[in-house]
């Protein structure tokens, strides 16, 4: 399966219709999602997100997996595996730093402008991928 590199725009567009809001969080789980699917070598059979945090959504858009779990740990980690492949990937320091100042930003344009960045920017920007291998 070719999955390209980035998701399609109207995705963004779905996931802020079924969260309830654009977010960078919301954003980045898509993002997180996106990252795994693109991974899989054949169909999915688990994966965990380590936090319990809007990111949880976009995962799940993106994997379309309902049987995805949350552990509460604090950590922006979403471990997955298909039939013969375990891998993680988590979100950088600089990317959750980023995410965070969302807030604190004066204007929804500027809001917008970064939203625009977490859905744009290099995979490898944003979060680390990690092949735990075969299991």
């Amino acid at each position: 399966m070719n999955i390209p590199d980035f998701p399609k725009s109207q995705l963004f567009i779905e996931l802020a219709e079924k969260h309830g809001h654009y977010c960078p969080m919301s954003t980045l789980g898509l993002r997180i999602g996106w990252a795994a699917l693109r991974r899989l070598k054949a169909e999915l059979q688990g994966a965990t997100f380590f936090a319990q945090t809007c990111a949880r959504d976009g995962i799940h858009l993106a994997l379309n997996y309902d049987a995805l779990q949350v552990e509460v740990q604090g950590q922006h980690l979403l471990r997955f595996f298909d039939k013969d492949n375990h891998w993680e990937i988590e979100l950088l320091a600089k990317t959750l730093d980023l995410a965070a100042s969302y807030r604190s930003l004066p204007s929804d344009a500027e809001r917008e402008a970064m939203l625009e960045v977490l859905r744009s920017a290099d995979e490898s920007s944003l979060m680390v991928v990690r092949n735990g291998g075969n299991q």
